[in-house]
């Protein structure tokens, strides 16, 4: 349940940063086709597992690691990815709050850049960090 608020505070923060661009964010939600030469973005949430570090299990601390895929078309400059890596690294600098709706998490570990993965029409640059936060478990049959 709170890794759905984790994701949600880092949405928000994401989907605000990309309408400023304009980039589009591809979403499993909803339809994405890209444009000709477009290039995207694709989010994914990796949750890891969750604990509970606190007697009487009042609260529980979730973590993961949320990646962006900057996805470009065959043929573009890398220096346009790497652009956007390192606004995303200052978007979600270390120590960031990231809160909604009872979750109070962090931005843990720095933007770190994966490998570029090369496909015909397209390359993807996935970017990536860790986040960790607490949150109060609701009560039983709640």
């Amino acid at each position: 349940m709170s890794q759905a608020r984790a994701r949600q505070a880092i949405e928000i923060k994401l989907m605000a940063w990309a309408a400023a661009r304009p980039i589009r964010v591809a979403s499993f939600e909803q339809g994405f086709v890209a444009g000709p030469d477009e290039t995207y973005l694709q989010a994914f949430q990796l949750p890891a597992g969750t604990t509970c570090r606190y007697l009487g299990g009042e609260a529980y601390e979730f973590t993961g690691v949320y990646q962006v895929s900057i996805v470009c078309p065959a043929g573009q400059p890398l220096v346009i990815a790497e652009t956007l890596v390192d606004e995303l690294s200052s978007l979600f600098r270390v120590d960031l709050e990231l809160s909604r709706n009872g979750f109070e998490g962090l931005v843990t570990e720095p933007i770190d850049r994966g490998p570029t993965i090369t496909e015909s029409a397209t390359y993807t640059v996935p970017a990536s960090f860790t986040y960790r936060g607490v949150a109060d478990q609701p009560p039983v049959g709640a």
